[in-house]
């Protein structure tokens, strides 16, 4: 099967090269590229323990490739897009127990065919992702994924918009014994827009053969939204609304056994780099759950040493309309990362009001693809309204991955066959409502009312939020501006019903134009079917740029909160954050956090805790090539040890215009307890000519501590010759 798309694509490169006067008439020939690249790297780690005992691997890998891309319009409106990617990967590892030899030969022919008018577009394709993987004493495996795809998109002007695709993949074994699994997908997407009113509608059809396992699937899923916006009377009152339904349905007939994965659709995606993701709200990011599993959500899995790179932990989360009930979710990325997926560990955290999180499962490894170029994980069944998965960026970049950027989250609830068999359904509404009416211009004052409405069947799961409030904003004089907004908020989630006044305030006065001050209250107070808490704060801000160079924030917090338990919890906070720069090439950054808590009532003993944290961080960057970084870290308190982390940092790149290019990269953390771990990156690139290069960079890591020493050494070597 190799043998035979390897002879297809080399027939196909000899009729380019030796009959082009075949071709020249299409104008294949202007839209052929092709790479030529060969990597080898070498890998080397030393670990010994407290008693002296020392264990060494060694891995060796080359790893060839070519590809050919034909990238050419045929005809005024028909454009072809084709190609192909031979791909072989020598992996050698050595250890103190064995020698083991892992070959991979990879092989990906692919061509499709558009045609483009400004009423339609049509298109069909194939595409074929073969590999091949032999281990030393294993039995060699095939696998083979085969991709059909056809489209079509309608765009009459002033009627809907129709988008339909087909799409058929069969993913095997070549002895048909591991896996053989075919399947069909057909979706239709329509769309209408006039003026405020957006109508769409969704509807897919997949048809999953599990024929090893003797197991069909079909899954039907219909989806419709209805939004509608406008203003009235002079735009006094802006009106928002919006409303969506899904339908799931689920038939599965089998037998064999197995399980079902039943995707789970969720409210919102969220995200955001931290490293406390036991607390702490995630921002709204909307294309983490868009159905796009190959664009960007701008979450990067790799990254350089803090200072310099952002090294927290990169937390991705789903919020569920109800609490629903998960056991499997997939992190897309943009590439095959599957020789370092045993890289990543992942976490599990759930949460029901999306700011106090709790530990589910993990840490663990995911398995990666293959030919999905995502992660499952798989955890213990949980019912939540939000759930996130936790994973540290691997730092520093591998030099084969300057990125891995996450593309898609998806939820989904795995059961056995005999649970599912049969036909099930699921539905899901959501309805919205906002108004907004201006009632007075001077100060500006808005009554604000806003409804939201969830339900799952079969489920019966129902939640609302019924609001209303006021809410006011004036300009006082050239320096002093406020604004205030008070609501009442009723709703009901899992049969109980809740009250709840939501206020804030803040007055801002801004005496100089380099001089700012702002003073901000919010406040919630809460009952819960009689159960009653609630939570105040008080934030002053203060902004001064005291002269070009110099500016400085200090900051001041207040809270007291009243859990549903009668716990009352008191906090104080303290923030200085000082930028001097007193000469262009140089930074430096002051940052100090101090933090009071207090407890007392309820069910838990009293409690006073505070803690210190400081920073101080210099940059120098004398020229363009020489970048020099110094940072100190200290955390302390009455409950824990003092904790110190030194980071220093080099990086140098002489003559980055020339054809010869050097770098050098430097990098040590010091860390309370004997941790030291110590970067040193050295690298050259030749650029040959402007369609080749040479790259070789060697990587040596120490880490440091008590009682356990490790060091690893790390060479490759990248030739590419493009044509």
């Amino acid at each position: 099967m190799l043998n035979d798309a390897m002879r297809s694509a080399l027939c196909a490169l000899l009729i380019l090269i030796f009959f082009p006067c075949a071709v020249s008439a299409q104008g294949l020939l202007q839209g052929i590229s092709g790479l030529l690249d060969f990597n080898y790297s070498f890998f080397s780690s030393k670990t010994t323990d407290a008693s002296g005992v020392t264990t060494k691997t060694e891995t060796n890998s080359y790893n060839p490739r070519f590809t050919l891309s034909i990238n050419t319009t045929i005809l005024p409106k028909l454009r072809l897009d084709a190609g192909a990617v031979f791909e072989k990967n020598i992996s050698l590892l050595n250890t103190d127990f064995a020698d083991i030899k892992t070959t991979s030969t990879k092989i990906r022919p692919y061509g499709y065919l558009t045609l483009n008018d400004p009423l339609y577009t049509a298109g069909v394709g194939f595409s074929r992702n073969e590999e091949t993987i032999k281990t030393e004493g294993q039995r060699r495996v095939t696998l083979v994924n085969d991709d059909y795809l056809a489209i079509f998109k309608w765009r009459p002007e002033g009627f809907p918009l129709i988008d339909t695709q087909y799409e058929r993949t069969h993913i095997f074994d070549e002895a048909h014994l591991i896996q053989d699994t075919t399947k069909d997908y057909f979706s239709l997407t329509s769309r209408y827009s006039y003026k405020g009113l957006d109508l769409r509608y969704q509807g897919s059809y997949t048809d999953t053969n599990l024929q090893l396992n003797h197991l069909n699937i079909t899954d039907w899923t219909h989806s419709g939204w209805a939004t509608y916006s406008n203003s009235f009377f002079n735009r006094r009152v802006l009106l928002s609304t919006s409303y969506n339904i899904n339908y799931d349905q689920i038939e599965t007939s089998s037998r064999g056994t197995g399980t079902v994965s039943i995707q789970v659709f969720p409210f919102a995606g969220l995200s955001l780099n931290t490293d406390t993701p036991d607390t702490g709200a995630l921002l709204t990011t909307a294309t983490l759950t868009d159905g796009n599993l190959t664009a960007s959500v701008g979450i990067d899995l790799v990254t350089d040493l803090a200072p310099v790179g952002d090294t927290r932990r990169r937390n991705m989360g789903l919020e569920f309309s109800n609490v629903t009930e998960v056991n499997n979710l997939l992190v897309w990325v943009d590439r095959d990362v599957s020789s370092i997926a045993s890289s990543f560990n992942w976490d599990i955290w759930i949460s029901s009001d999306g700011s106090n999180w709790t530990h589910w499962a993990g840490p663990f490894t995911a398995p990666f693809g293959p030919f999905q170029n995502s992660f499952a994980i798989d955890f213990p069944n949980v019912n939540t309204r939000f759930i996130k998965v936790v994973t540290t960026p691997l730092f520093p970049r591998p030099f084969s991955f300057p990125n891995i950027f996450v593309t898609e989250l998806q939820a989904f609830l795995k059961k056995p066959t005999e649970e599912v068999r049969g036909t099930t359904t699921r539905t899901s509404q959501n309805y919205y409502l906002d108004i907004k009416s201006r009632i007075l211009d001077i100060p500006t004052f808005f009554y604000n009312f806003d409804y939201f409405y969830t339900r799952t069947d079969p489920d019966g799961q129902l939640r609302y939020t019924l609001s209303n409030g006021f809410s006011v904003n004036h300009r006082f004089s050239r320096v002093f501006s406020g604004n205030a907004k008070v609501a009442r908020e009723d709703g009901s989630e899992q049969k109980e019903k809740s009250v709840a006044y939501v206020y804030d305030a803040s007055l801002e006065a801004v005496p100089l134009k380099p001089l700012t001050h702002r003073l901000v209250f919010s406040g919630r107070d809460e009952t819960i079917e009689g159960r009653h808490n609630n939570n105040n704060s008080f934030i002053l801000y203060n902004f001064a740029e005291l002269y070009k160079g110099l500016e400085v924030n200090l900051n001041g917090s207040m809270s007291f909160l009243t859990s549903e338990t009668g716990q009352k919890t008191q906090e104080a906070g303290i923030q200085f954050i000082t930028m001097i720069i007193p000469h262009p090439t140089i930074n430096l950054t002051l940052d100090y956090k101090y933090l009071n808590t207090d407890r007392s009532g309820g069910d838990n003993l009293d409690s006073s805790t505070y803690t210190h944290r400081g920073e101080v961080l210099i940059s120098y960057n004398p020229f363009r090539t020489l970048f020099l970084v110094a940072s100190i870290d200290v955390l302390a308190g009455n409950d824990q040890k003092t904790q110190t982390v030194q980071n220093y940092g080099i990086n140098w790149a002489p003559f980055p215009d020339g054809d010869l290019q050097f770098r050098f990269n430097y990098n040590e953390n010091l860390t309370t307890g004997g941790i030291k771990e110590t970067i040193i990156n050295p690298g050259v690139r030749w650029n040959i000519t402007k369609r080749s290069y040479l790259d070789l960079s060697y990587q040596i890591i120490k880490n440091e501590s008590t009682g356990q020493k490790e060091e690893s050494n790390f060479f490759s070597a990248t030739l590419k010759i493009f044509f």
